[in-house]
């Protein structure tokens, strides 16, 4: 059995709710994420007895309408790999392990992060490890920027890296774990890396606590629905 010693458990997922912030691709399409709620039919006798029960119109219920990757959320292989898994299909031990937070909230605009920015990064990134860049980007959540002014990977530079270092998951504060634009690192370097190629999951638009972890080393645990997709929304917490 293993024995896992923290002090305290952050969230490092963003909050889901009705017309939040989505992909621009998926916003280009139309779509918009809905959270709406219901009230119990009134023409139903109310639920409740003789010592009392839920207020007139109550329980209630909420429609959600949201894509694989609305908010914090973890690419499965199939995202980009047509013979890849569905998010579904992978053990659930993939989702959780050792892992560091790291810091990068010194860097302006989108910048490419390389193999030699992740090997002098401390704590040092240790094999096996759950690795998560604090970009400081969470912070401007909502805003047009965040799409497409964060710093990420540079795929060609980190891939040899992730792949020494047998990284389980990789994760950042931003819409992509890849910097710019979706037009500016369209040829996708990293995911071909991660999820063509390899098995290296990735989390995306990770915030919340973050910066309460950023510079340690902590248990993280990245548990996806299990949905018969792509990828899935995740509530991502971290134990140090």
């Amino acid at each position: 059995m293993t024995e896992i010693k923290f002090e305290k458990v952050y969230d490092l997922s963003v909050l889901v709710y009705n017309d939040m912030p989505l992909h621009p691709a998926i916003e280009l399409a139309g779509i918009h994420a809905k959270v709406l709620m219901h009230g119990f039919p009134v023409h139903l006798p109310r639920m409740a007895g003789p010592k009392g029960g839920p207020e007139f119109g109550w329980p209630i219920f909420h429609d959600l309408e949201l894509t694989t990757h609305t908010g914090t959320h973890v690419d499965g292989t199939w995202h980009f790999n047509k013979r890849g898994k569905r998010i579904d299909e992978f053990p659930i031990d993939t989702f959780v392990g050792k892992g560091v937070v790291l810091d990068f909230r010194h860097l302006k605009g989108p910048v490419p992060i390389k193999a030699e920015d992740l090997e002098k990064a401390r704590p040092e990134i240790e094999e096996g490890d759950i690795v998560i860049i604090n970009t400081g980007w969470h912070k401007k959540w909502g805003t047009p920027e965040y799409n497409t002014e964060h710093a990420g990977f540079d795929g060609e530079s980190v891939g040899p890296f992730l792949l020494k270092k047998k990284v389980k998951m990789l994760g950042a504060d931003t819409m992509c774990v890849e910097p710019g634009s979706e037009q500016a690192h369209w040829p996708h370097t990293l995911h071909r890396i991660c999820l063509i190629e390899n098995e290296i999951l990735l989390i995306e638009n990770l915030g919340g606590d973050i910066d309460g972890v950023t510079g340690k080393r902590c248990y993280i645990i990245a548990l996806p629905i299990k949905l018969m997709a792509d990828a899935g929304i995740a509530r991502v917490i971290a134990l140090a």
